[in-house]
């Protein structure tokens, strides 16, 4: 029986042993985290030009532009385009002018009666010291004229007008403010129309000689570009209607304090350096002005992806025996394509990007 057991017993551990055997452990390899690859820039030695584009149109030359005094909507244009116009001649009108005519016309009345009173009061004194009345009426009568100057003196100060100004002079001002009136003899290149609002900013007329040509372009709203150009520096001006055409250029006027023309001005004007045909130019046409505003030849510089700016510090990344090293750097030009490198690396160095 004790036989029996043992055999048994060995039979089933030679079982249990095989069904083991089929069974494979495995483990899970774990996936490598993948090393980043950090781009890296080599310090180059060329050219960097800061360079400006506005766009433009061909029209006539401007000589002069006038603008209102105050704001408001047109009601009255008196000149149009192509009209021949003479200094003084008045241009157009605003809603407001016919407010202040009236302003102006009650105004004058009611000085006009201060006058009167004053007036009376001194022709009354005269009357009686010339009939030889007492002396009594005669003191009076000074008092009265003297409280006549002084109410007319009041009413003077209190309508803004100077007593010894003439008052026609001075109420024609007034009402001139919702007027404009051509500067000098021209021809109207530019003009508003009949119910346009306008700002004391907003040209309204444009007068100028239509035999010959500039180009106007724009400059943004507060584009410091400005500060960087001079009347007469160069340009190249590309003509979109003739496939791109480049001509040369210089400005001839730009806005005041940076030159000559109106501080109301947000435009320069440009001559071309040659004339116009149908092959170069035409009244009308769309243009670019390039200007180059600060250049600089055999400089060293970086794309602008190469540098970091941290806490008041401009670097760059550079490996060295250590790792990577932080090199503070001073820049100077700087380009959409490239910064200059002043100080800090020599060429052929090669930086870490972020």
């Amino acid at each position: 029986m004790k036989r029996i057991f043992i055999t048994l017993f060995i039979v089933l551990t030679v079982l249990l042993a095989g069904c083991g055997g089929g069974q494979v452990s495995s483990e899970v390899t774990p996936t490598p985290f993948p090393t980043p690859v950090r781009s890296t820039f080599t310090v180059e030695r060329g050219d960097i030009a800061v360079e400006a584009k506005l766009s433009g149109r061909v029209s006539a030359l401007a000589l002069h532009t006038v603008f209102f005094e105050i704001p408001g909507q047109v009601r009255e244009v008196y000149a149009n385009v192509n009209d021949v116009v003479t200094e003084g001649q008045l241009l157009g009108e605003l809603d407001a002018a016919q407010e202040l005519r009236a302003n102006a016309d009650e105004t004058q009345r009611i000085i006009r009666r201060a006058q009167i009173d004053l007036e009376i009061a001194k022709l009354t004194l005269e009357q009686y010291e010339s009939q030889g009345r007492s002396a009594t009426e005669i003191e009076i009568q000074k008092l009265q004229v003297e409280l006549a100057q002084m109410d007319f003196d009041e009413l003077m100060q209190s309508m803004g007008i100077d007593p010894d100004a003439a008052l026609t002079d001075e109420l024609d001002a007034q009402v001139a403010q919702a007027r404009a009136f051509s500067p000098a003899e021209g021809t109207i290149i530019s003009a508003v129309t009949v119910g346009r609002k306008v700002a004391v900013t907003t040209p309204a007329f444009i007068l100028g000689d239509p035999g010959k040509l500039e180009v106007v372009a724009d400059l943004a709203a507060g584009d410091d570009q400005v500060r960087e150009m001079f009347e007469g520096m160069p340009v190249t001006v590309i003509v979109d209607a003739r496939g791109g055409l480049e001509l040369t250029g210089t400005i001839r006027q730009l806005p005041s304090p940076y030159g000559t023309g109106e501080s109301e001005e947000h435009v320069i004007h440009v001559v071309l350096d040659v004339l116009p045909s149908e092959d170069t130019y035409q009244s009308g046409d769309k243009v670019t002005v390039q200007l180059v505003l600060a250049s600089k030849t055999d400089v060293l510089w970086l794309p602008p992806d190469a540098i970091r700016s941290a806490g008041g510090r401009t670097f760059v990344i550079v490996n060295s025996d250590s790792g990577p090293k932080r090199v503070d750097i001073e820049i100077g030009l700087q380009t959409r394509d490239r910064i200059e490198i002043v100080s800090g690396l020599e060429e052929g160095q090669v930086v870490v990007g972020p």
